[in-house]
């Protein structure tokens, strides 16, 4: 049994980040990715395409798109979606073959002993993982359970009878995407949605019993996070070092010292030529301040290494907002 499974397209999303042209063509590239995936089920006989939530920006989708991607998905013999926070407003999904869950739903396909179970959002709040006990799971059929969310594993301990029945969990929610836990995955969004989302994106096939997963990689554009530091300001070099590509998105970063001699709109204007978009952010005054405040013997010292060796995710942004502020008042 082969399946694909796919989430976080977010069709119609506005990309306000990008120009007005750029904008409509990244929307067009979205509509692409699902083509994408229903060729691919297509091409190798998939019966079954798992779009696990947040398919769509509920803000800006009209009537015309719903009826667009019906089109689009039609020669899929069974498409299977849950709403997620983005698109649990959803509705007037028409479809032969279109199996849209509104909340708590459980799909039974005998031809195949598949057996669906979908827990969509109905709300602005992420939908409670613990209704999923009361399901009563029997026969020996293939089980997969949809679900959208940021999850940890420690979530499943909710319903922890139910999930071990599961042969696969498909989520959706983290762009990124990656393998949460022996059954557990998440595709991540078929194309990067903003400029720091790296990493290679698409979506997944997923064979059962015994349990394959495998990440195709159908993105028409990539995101790359380089740090720049002095000795790397000559243009001539970045091409050949980085491998620069037109279609793709950059984040730079500049590290060192204020003083070093990084031209930080000469580098923004060169890669804005040589690249789809571009976005530089100068940390080297931060880092200079930094060590000053390593040293420091008073008050402000004391602040900021408290601020050190901290596991929240927080404490960077706390560390700059310090500096930023504290160099107003010294």
């Amino acid at each position: 049994m082969k399946l694909v499974h796919s989430a976080d397209l977010h069709l119609g999303r506005a990309f306000s980040n990008l120009t007005g042209q750029m904008a409509e063509a990244r929307r067009e590239e979205l509509w692409l990715a699902l083509e994408n995936q229903v060729a691919y089920c297509l091409d190798r006989g998939i019966s079954y395409l798992l779009l696990v939530g947040d398919i769509f920006e509920q803000d800006y989708t009209s009537y015309f798109d719903l009826k667009r991607f019906a089109s689009i998905v039609s020669p899929v013999d069974h498409v299977i979606l849950i709403k997620g926070n983005h698109d649990y407003k959803l509705g007037n999904l028409q479809g032969e073959n279109i199996h849209l869950i509104d909340d708590l739903e459980v799909l039974d396909f005998p031809k195949d002993h598949l057996t669906i179970y979908g827990l969509s959002w109905t709300g602005p709040l992420e939908p409670d993982l613990s209704r999923l006990r009361d399901l009563d799971v029997q026969g020996d059929g293939y089980k997969v359970c949809l679900l959208h969310g940021d999850f940890q594993a420690r979530d499943f301990q909710k319903a922890e009878d139910f999930f071990k029945k599961m042969d696969y969990l498909a989520l959706g929610h983290i762009h990124k995407g990656g393998q949460l836990t022996d059954q557990a995955y998440y595709p991540g969004s078929p194309e990067p949605l903003d400029i720091s989302e790296e990493g290679d994106h698409g979506f997944l096939q997923v064979d059962l019993r015994p349990l394959r997963v495998e990440k195709i990689p159908a993105a028409k554009r990539r995101c790359h996070r380089l740090v720049l530091r002095d000795e790397e300001t000559y243009p001539s070099k970045w091409i050949e070092k980085y491998g620069l590509k037109q279609e793709d998105f950059y984040e730079l970063i500049l590290e060192g010292p204020e003083k070093l001699d990084l031209n930080g709109k000469l580098i923004e204007s060169f890669f804005h030529k040589n690249s789809y978009q571009v976005r530089v952010v100068d940390q080297r005054e931060r880092q200079e301040d930094a060590v000053d405040f390593m040293k420091r013997e008073d008050i402000f010292g004391d602040l900021y290494r408290s601020l050190l060796d901290k596991e929240d995710p927080s404490y960077p942004r706390a560390r700059e907002l310090f500096i930023d502020l504290t160099r107003e008042i010294l």
